[in-house]
């Protein structure tokens, strides 16, 4: 078994206006287009279960869909079209490139599940359906964030920094560099048994697309479990599950041990469009109760 590390960098259209006024005047059919990035770059490193680098690639992808490259994405990531179109093959030739490094029981990793989300979609979007080699996958930064014991998500360059790995900032945002980056924090954790617990199975049905319209979402009460995290009995709210900037939020009170808790619900996607609800119950104190209370009060009153 071995571990292949990809990173990919995109094209987008965010914001394109501000530099471009009358882009979609220009480009009308790319208003509406159902696609959110293009991949530009794939960087991939294949590692053994020793964790000794088998083979690695980059490669630049000549654009197909967006005919310009977004100011910011340039600014991060330093590649200027005409880079694309000398040096690029089409994402076809990369992805297959990507595709013959791995092998049975191989398992494919990226910081974050934005990338392996992203290589599905881009692949559907450029009709590449031969993707019955995506099984096994994990996601490094969720693995590092468990094992250095942190409660919010680890950004790579903190990971780096927390490890005392020494980082060349100019060399990050770079497909190949950053997987190298990537592969190293995965070196200094790294736990052959541990890791087994991280590794999904069924990517497809993997919580992994960030949900954009959720001011058109209503909390099914029914799929939340409302469990006391101090010893497990109900939850009884106070009220129902208000849109709370990023996520949804209650308040409740636990029917045995009487602890003031505070519920939140972050919602994502699976590939298959289904909607996962990740819960999260935490004790909190009166003070921070009564700011919540505050906060979902001023929520009803906007209404």
């Amino acid at each position: 078994m071995g571990y292949i590390i990809i990173d990919l960098e995109f094209n987008n259209l965010k914001n394109i206006t501000k530099y471009q006024e009358n882009f979609f005047e220009v480009y009308k059919d790319l208003e509406s287009i159902n696609l959110e990035n293009e991949i530009i770059e794939i960087g991939a490193v294949k590692v053994d279960n020793y964790m000794k680098t088998v083979c690695e690639m980059r490669e630049y992808i000549k654009p197909t869909i967006f005919p310009i490259m977004n100011p910011v994405v340039t600014e991060i990531t330093k590649i200027k079209m005409n880079t694309l179109i000398e040096k690029g093959i089409s994402f076809k030739e990369a992805i297959s490139k990507l595709k013959d490094m791995i092998e049975e029981g191989d398992v494919i990793c990226s910081w974050a599940k934005d990338d392996i989300v992203e290589l599905i979609i881009n692949s559907n979007y450029h009709n590449y359906t031969d993707l019955s080699w995506i099984r096994q996958y994990l996601d490094l930064q969720e693995y590092s964030t468990k094992i250095l014991a942190h409660k919010k998500a680890l950004g790579l360059k903190s990971a780096l920094d927390e490890l005392k790995i020494k980082v060349d900032d100019k060399k990050l945002h770079d497909a190949l560099n950053d997987a190298q980056y990537t592969l190293l924090v995965f070196k200094h954790i790294y736990n052959s048994r541990i890791v087994k617990n991280y590794i999904v199975k069924d990517i497809y049905n993997m919580p992994a697309i960030q949900v954009n319209n959720l001011e058109s979402i209503e909390i099914d009460e029914n799929k939340v479990s409302l469990k006391c995290p101090k010893c497990s009995s109900k939850i009884n709210l106070e009220e129902s599950f208000k849109l709370l900037s990023w996520r949804f939020v209650s308040l409740g009170i636990c029917s045995k041990c009487k602890n003031k808790v505070l519920s939140e619900i972050i919602i994502k996607r699976t590939l298959k469009g289904e909607e996962v609800y990740n819960e999260i119950n935490t004790v909190i104190k009166e003070e921070a109760y009564l700011n919540y209370s505050y906060k979902l009060e001023k929520l009803n009153t906007l209404k």
